[in-house]
């Protein structure tokens, strides 16, 4: 199995003195903001929503991560990665970003999309390091 760092650069630094560590819509502590991007999986869930009209099936989110993730010189097969990429989406990412309503995720449609805080990370993922591979979704 392939391990990818889960650390972004510091999101802190990229607020303005004087904001208390809000993001421009008033609703997350910096602490919470840091905690969601803290993982490219999650950053990977937010571009993906946030560049969509509709919402996105959980089928392509676990599709386009694996296809992102995939290394094979690992002996996991792409069968297994997309099954694990799928529990921890369900299980750990997802569930975060409803909680912060950052996403609305609907379990009984398998459909995700964004929610009224989702919006409040357009400006940090656009201004992520190029240098730095981050999975990418299609």
């Amino acid at each position: 199995m392939t391990i990818h760092s889960d650390r972004s650069p510091a999101v802190s630094e990229r607020f303005l003195p004087g904001n208390n560590g809000v993001i421009d819509r008033g609703s997350l502590p910096r602490e919470t903001i840091d905690r969601i991007v803290d993982s490219d999986r999650r950053r990977a869930v937010l571009r993906c929503v946030l560049t969509v009209d509709e919402p996105v099936p959980i089928r392509r989110l676990v599709a386009d991560l694996a296809d992102a993730e995939s290394d094979p010189t690992v002996g996991t097969t792409i069968h297994q990665l997309r099954q694990r990429i799928h529990v921890s989406l369900c299980r750990t990412h997802l569930p975060l970003l409803e909680e912060h309503d950052v996403v609305r995720y609907d379990r009984n449609r398998n459909l995700v999309a964004p929610a009224e805080n989702a919006t409040a990370f357009d400006s940090l993922l656009e201004s992520e390091s190029p240098e730095r591979p981050v999975a990418g979704l299609k």
